[in-house]
């Protein structure tokens, strides 16, 4: 069940379009963008969301630049990468339901793909999308504990989310171009969570 309610109203009519495993799908497609970049050095850019080139009739990239990884990650933090991904993306569709993951990924999409086409010198940056997985994660499965490496005890995943969260902050200081894309990568984190977060932080202020 989703914590915005108004997701369970969709899921009772499009409940049944929804992809189960969407996390595996995500890593699968991942690794294997790797893979063949290695094989065919500049792939990549054939996946990438690039506005005009969209224009032009290359539609695929709307979707296809989820599957763009770190392309300079080293193969062991990739893998890592992947290996995390397949994990939260797993507990998220448990605790949520498929229909629900779907949505909150699709929400994502949409805006990041808005945003590039009203701002398309700025690159778009995927790692939004799964750093806002993350967030969903912790909000919903706030006392798990995850090794973060390279530290080797475990941390709160809360508290690794929030820090990893505001060093994303830190370009956007230097470049405040990025904040839409930025917000627009997190938009189902804030669409899903963003109204409970915010009715907490009130009746908070009015306590104190």
């Amino acid at each position: 069940m989703s914590p915005a309610g108004w997701t369970d109203f969709l899921e009772r009519h499009f409940g049944r379009w929804s992809f189960p495993h969407l996390a595996r799908g995500l890593v699968a497609m991942n690794a294997a963008s790797w893979l063949l970049n290695l094989a065919s050095p500049g792939f990549l850019s054939t996946l990438k969301l690039e506005p005009a080139l969209v224009l032009q009739g290359e539609f695929w990239r709307v979707i296809t630049f989820i599957f763009v990884p770190p392309s300079s990650a080293h193969p062991v933090f990739f893998f890592l990468f992947l290996w995390f991904l397949w994990s939260i993306g797993e507990a998220l569709e448990e605790t949520l339901g498929s229909f629900h993951l779907n949505l909150y990924l699709f929400v994502s999409m949409a805006a990041v793909v808005a945003v590039s086409f009203l701002q398309p010198a700025v690159p778009v940056n995927s790692f939004y999308l799964f750093n806002s997985l993350f967030l969903g994660f912790a909000i919903t499965l706030p006392d798990q504990k995850i090794f973060f490496f390279p530290i080797p005890i475990p941390l709160p995943v809360t508290w690794v989310a929030g820090v990893t969260s505001a060093l994303l902050l830190v370009p956007v200081f230097f470049g405040p171009a990025l904040l839409p894309g930025l917000l627009a990568g997190h938009a189902g984190f804030l669409t899903f969570f963003g109204p409970g977060l915010w009715e907490a932080l009130l009746a908070r202020i009015r306590r104190d």
